[in-house]
């Protein structure tokens, strides 16, 4: 408590006029004569030495009021200083975890959260809270499902605003899987705490189809796991609608003059059947020849593998396509011909442009799940990429190694580096095939069931500091209406003890 104006308390020495009334106010008896006390003298008065306090409670109540009417006088406040805001705690699951045995591990922690007041929430564009009726369901009967979900990197700063004072504590669990992260890592504040969750389902799916005869279909399986992604092969006859290859149920439907094969419970997923050969022209400069040899190697590999006929034919830079190829390499620093582009607008084709011109030395690794690292020696300085092209192949370091634009009706993939040993170690890599299958032979789906687990290294995001704790300062609450009611209060005991004691 405060007082505005203190001067006001030499005003409490006014306590001194009732005390020296009740000194001084002292009732004499009436004096009577009797008998022979009529002729005695009267004696000196021994006023003062016999004075003494009476009353004393209701002296001290006459005091106490004109204390408090001083005090009243002097303007008292109450402050009551800065107050700690409260703190927001949050536990945030993405999507994946939640739908997966994985949660089952991650319960106990979970709870014991909720039981401290945090609250539930998925980690997703909307951080949308959990009821807890519906955490109850799935953690009691965890099952593995293929989700859909964002990028985990590109949610955090919206996360971090949220919850981005000292005292605010988040718990986030996510999945280790390559897909859910895309671009550079984001930093991650230090009250977030980011807690990986690996998830060891395995996932299958058909990556491409090719009929062989006119009742023999030639499907391509991949298989991936936390160690990497597989492909194989089998071949089944559709003389019934459904195909059971390897436990994934395939059906068969035609629409207009294509042949669809359909998998899982949506019909997105879903693959053209090949009925001819893919077919693949390959334009380059003369300098970019070593790159030619170690591309053509993998297509082979790639046809030898999966048993689907690939042709390729070399063009000069020069030359112009006289057919509609599924591919086109651009293997030149010169800028790619308009009747090029044309197929790839108009017709559908997937142009591949690789400048292999103004080279950056470098030092890092395209990020793969294999045990293999493939070393990047060089990249192009020059990104030919748009802004809103999506990352296909990156490095350790969040460069872009190969980026995807749509156009028209087909697509533009652009790589900054090359396949010979001056530039990387791609082309004498085994993985080489593996990565280049799913783009010859794309699967617009296959992402969602690719379950490879990212490098714990690349899992640590940069570590900021939050900002200061937020505290919210109280308003001063004057206290002089409550004083001055304590003295007409304590004023009424006092009046009403007097006229008592006068009537009586």
């Amino acid at each position: 408590m405060n007082l505005l104006s203190p001067i006001w308390l030499f005003a409490s020495s006014a306590i001194l006029v009732p005390i020296a009334i009740h000194l001084w106010n002292k009732r004499q008896g009436k004096t009577v004569k009797v008998g022979s006390l009529r002729w005695l003298e009267p004696s000196a008065s021994r006023r003062w030495s016999s004075i003494k306090l009476s009353d004393v409670w209701l002296l001290v109540l006459r005091c106490c009021i004109l204390i408090l009417l001083a005090v009243a006088l002097a303007k008292p406040v109450w402050e009551g200083g800065s107050v700690k805001k409260q703190a927001n705690k949050a536990v945030f699951i993405s999507p994946e975890v939640l739908h997966s045995t994985a949660l089952g591990s991650i319960k106990p922690t979970v709870d014991a959260l909720l039981h401290r007041g945090y609250t539930l929430h998925r980690y997703d564009a909307n951080f949308s809270p959990i009821p807890a009726e519906q955490w109850q369901a799935l953690s009691s009967n965890p099952t593995d499902s293929v989700i859909r979900s964002g990028n985990h990197w590109g949610l955090l700063p919206a996360l971090a605003q949220r919850y981005n004072r000292m005292q605010d504590s988040v718990w986030l669990f996510i999945s280790d899987q390559q897909r859910h992260f895309v671009g550079a890592p984001a930093p991650l504040q230090e009250n977030i705490r980011w807690i990986p969750v690996a998830l060891e389902a395995s996932t299958t799916w058909v990556q491409a189809a090719y009929a062989t005869s006119s009742d023999s279909i030639l499907f391509v399986l991949g298989h991936s796991t936390r160690e990497g992604t597989t492909f194989s092969r089998t071949s089944a006859f559709f003389r019934s609608q459904g195909i059971d290859l390897d436990g994934l149920q395939v059906r068969l439907a035609t629409q207009s003059d294509s042949l669809w094969a359909t998998w899982g419970n949506s019909d997105q997923e879903r693959v053209l059947v090949l009925q001819k050969p893919l077919h693949i022209d390959i334009a380059h400069e003369k300098a970019q020849q070593p790159e030619v040899r170690y591309l053509q190697a993998a297509i082979q590999a790639i046809s030898n593998y999966t048993g689907i006929p690939i042709e390729t034919r070399q063009l000069s830079t020069t030359a112009q396509p006289d057919s509609i190829p599924n591919w086109l390499f651009w293997l030149s620093s010169a800028d790619v011909p308009p009747a090029w582009l044309e197929q790839v607008q108009e017709k559908g084709a997937n142009l591949w442009v690789q400048p292999g011109a103004e080279p950056a030395a470098t030092r890092t690794q395209l990020t793969t799940a294999g045990t293999e690292k493939i070393r990047v020696h060089q990249l192009s300085a020059k990104n030919s990429a748009s802004t809103d092209a999506s990352q296909v192949w990156q490095s350790t370091t969040a460069e872009t190694l190969l980026s995807k634009q749509p156009m028209g009706r087909g697509s533009v993939y652009y790589f900054r580096s090359g396949f010979s040993p001056a530039w990387s170690q791609l082309g004498q890599s085994v993985q080489f095939p593996e990565l280049l299958l799913p783009l010859l032979l794309p699967q617009p789906t296959a992402s969602a069931y690719d379950a490879r687990a990212l490098d714990e290294e690349q899992l640590k995001p940069l570590i900021l500091p939050v900002g200061e704790q937020e505290t919210r300062e109280e308003p001063p609450m004057s206290l002089m209406p409550w004083v001055i009611l304590l003295a007409f209060l304590l004023f009424l005991v006092e009046r009403f003890i007097t006229t008592k004691r006068v009537t009586a």
